[in-house]
């Protein structure tokens, strides 16, 4: 399951940064059928979930998964916000939540805040050549409560 913004009633642009193993990429443009096969519900606002038909245009952006250990919540918050500011993404693992398809079809109610203190595995969606340089630059804004390890 991704998180995508509706184009029109059949497009819509992936938004979070899903799983290396999902097949999907941030930024991805995918088509998908036009009835709603469920809901999720966020802050009491209600989101339709759709199946997805086809991978319309690709995105250059491959998930990379870094783990990090940051002091404060505000630390991963800056760090997901350096990444969107340049039009990339950063989502933290724990956002992720496996459902089965029956559950995936239903109603569902869901937190998307996952931006949490402590060490975790973040996902990350740059252009591997930039993603060092990005990560290094957050760690160095305070480099007593910010760190990270490459993948292995």
């Amino acid at each position: 399951m991704v998180w995508a913004q509706r184009l029109c009633p059949t497009r819509a642009r992936v938004l979070n940064v899903p799983t290396p193993e999902s097949g999907r990429r941030f930024g991805e443009i995918v088509v998908h059928d036009g009835a709603p096969n469920g809901e999720r519900e966020v802050d009491g606002h209600a989101y339709p979930v759709f199946d997805e038909l086809l991978l319309l245009r690709a995105s250059p952006l491959p998930t990379t998964v870094v783990d990090v250990t940051a002091a404060r919540t505000a630390d991963v918050h800056a760090l997901v916000e350096l990444f969107t500011e340049r039009g990339y993404g950063a989502e933290p693992a724990s956002g992720t939540r496996l459902l089965c398809a029956c559950c995936s079809a239903g109603n569902v109610q869901q937190d998307r805040d996952h931006q949490t203190a402590g060490t975790q595995q973040v996902h990350l969606a740059a252009p591997p050549d930039e993603l060092p340089e990005l990560v290094e630059r957050w760690r160095a804004a305070d480099p007593d409560h910010r760190s990270w390890s490459p993948p292995a």
